[in-house]
């Protein structure tokens, strides 16, 4: 070794390792790089060190894994069900009193409007008492109440296999909304899902996914024609007339009620305002439209009916059912669902095989 070489050497020994040097007095370019890269590898293989190497998992610890995800899949389901029904009790203790409900609704306008934005309390308070004549307003406290006993059962509902735990609370439901005294408002017209409480208890997934669930608490015909018809075709099919007999009857009640609320807006107008207040009346859509009473008694109701009658003839009693269908398509023939009434009686008879039919013209002839 030459004087140039032991004094190079002695300079790296007191400078010390690369890594000390400020990498910003050293520009490195990609072509730098790229030559760089074979040459420290020879050099780790050259001095014997380990390269790094990408090892794939075995058997064993897949298993392994797997089977921590499905501890971990029932610890997640044990909370998020816990945390559902906690909500659920919530909401039936604060529909059970206007106060606890208003009380409920300002907290969870709180806290997904304000307190999660960052707002200050201090908007908060100007909103509510911008707010004070609605949110104190009879009809509004009304549809808050039943939004929250709507919300309850739809916690319960998300939660449990079987729909007989609820079934009895359903029909109570349903029969508590059709004696509704004030017009519903967006509380109850809306999906639950959309509600502040469902944002404010993260229950937005949850109140989305039942597809046997209608999400509508106002809705009575989606309740009865997702959870409580089906129900009773599977497991009480001797219910299902006196079922459809209620829904109608509600559903009557329903569209009465909206009508005299309508006549009472009219009262004291001019011509010129009751035409115009007529007109928005009519224009209305979505559910309260298909509530008018015009369009209810022409087409729904006649439905309705006829859909009781099916039902009458492939739950209950092919031979009755029959004869029903039979009088009711000749009493509307010419009406102006007739032609599908008639199609639907004629599609449905000749659907049976020959052994039915025989059997159903042996009972029409019998009786």
């Amino acid at each position: 070794m030459n004087m140039k070489q032991a004094h190079a050497i002695g300079v790296f020994a007191h400078r010390g390792p690369p890594s000390t040097l400020s990498t910003k007095k050293i520009p490195i370019t990609m072509r730098a790089m790229k030559t760089s890269a074979p040459l420290l590898l020879t050099l780790f293989a050259a001095c014997g060190l380990p390269l790094m190497q990408a090892e794939e998992l075995t058997p064993a610890q897949v298993k392994s894994i797997k089977e921590e995800i499905k501890a971990l899949r029932e610890t997640l389901d044990g909370h998020l069900s816990q945390r559902n029904s906690s909500a659920g009790q919530v909401f039936a203790q604060a529909s059970s009193d206007p106060r606890a409900a208003m009380a409920l609704y300002l907290d969870c306008h709180k806290v997904v409007h304000y307190d999660r934005e960052g707002r200050p309390e201090s908007d908060f308070r100007a909103w509510r008492d911008g707010h004070e004549d609605r949110i104190k307003d009879d009809q509004f406290l009304e549809s808050l109440t039943i939004q929250l006993r709507y919300l309850a059962l739809s916690c319960q509902a998300a939660e449990t296999q079987e729909i007989e735990s609820i079934f009895g609370s359903l029909m109570a439901y349903v029969d508590g909304l059709s004696r509704l005294e004030e017009m519903p408002t967006n509380a109850i017209t809306s999906s639950v899902a959309d509600s502040i409480f469902a944002e404010r208890y993260d229950l937005v997934g949850l109140l989305s996914n039942n597809e046997n669930w209608e999400s509508v608490p106002f809705n009575i015909g989606g309740i009865y024609d997702k959870t409580i018809l089906p129900f009773l075709r599977e497991k009480q099919p001797e219910a299902l007339i006196n079922a459809w007999d209620k829904r109608i009857e509600q559903q009557s009640r329903i569209v009465a009620m909206i009508e005299e609320r309508k006549q009472e807006a009219l009262r004291g107008l001019d011509r010129e305002q009751e035409r115009r207040a007529r007109g928005n009346q009519n224009r209305q859509g979505g559910m309260m439209g298909e509530l008018d009473q015009d369009d209810y008694i022409a087409r729904t109701l006649p439905k309705m009916k006829w859909a009781k009658l099916k039902d009458h003839f492939s739950y209950v009693d092919e031979v009755m059912g029959a004869k029903a269908m039979l009088d009711y398509v000749q009493e509307h023939i010419t009406h102006e669902l007739g032609e599908e009434f008639f199609n639907d009686f004629s599609e449905l008879i000749n659907g049976m095989n020959a052994g039915e039919s025989s059997a159903l013209e042996g009972e029409f002839e019998s009786n």
